[in-house]
C-alpha cells in the first residue's frame, strides 16, 4: 500500500490557515478544490496535473459523508493509488476540516453580523 501523508504534511498547515482564514461559507468549495488539486500536483508533479482541469473534478460535498466526490475521470487518473493508498483517507481529513469550518461559520453567522452592526 502507498502512502502520501508527506505530501499532505507539506500542505496542511497552509490548507488549514487558510481555512481558518476563510469568512465565508462560498470560499470553501473553491478552497478545498485548489488544496486537493496542489496536493495531487505534488504527488504526480506539475507537468502530469492540470490544475484547472482537476479543480473541476473534485466537489466539496456539505450535505453527505464523506463531504466530497471526485468525478470518474479523476478516479481513472488516480487509477490503484485510489484504491491501494491512503489518499482516498487524505481527502476525508481535508473535506472534513473543510466541512468543520464551513459548519462553524454557518452556526455562527448571526452572531457574526449582530456583532459587524455595533
Amino acid at each position: 500500500m502507498k502512502s502520501f501523508i508527506k505530501y499532505y504534511n507539506e500542505i496542511k498547515p497552509l490548507y488549514q490557515n487558510k481555512l481558518d482564514l476563510t469568512k465565508k461559507f462560498q470560499e470553501i468549495p473553491d478552497l478545498f478544490s485548489r488544496s486537493v488539486s496542489k496536493l495531487l500536483e505534488n504527488i504526480y508533479g506539475e507537468d502530469k496535473v492540470d490544475r484547472k482541469l482537476i479543480e473541476s473534478y473534485v466537489e466539496f460535498n456539505p450535505d453527505k459523508e464523506p463531504y466530497f466526490k471526485l468525478k470518474k475521470e479523476l478516479i481513472n487518473f488516480l487509477d490503484e493509488d485510489w484504491t491501494d493508498s491512503d489518499l482516498p483517507s487524505i481527502l476525508e481529513k481535508m473535506a472534513k476540516a473543510a466541512y468543520d469550518r464551513y459548519k462553524h461559520i454557518i452556526e455562527d453567522h448571526d452572531r457574526t453580523e449582530t456583532f459587524r452592526m455595533e
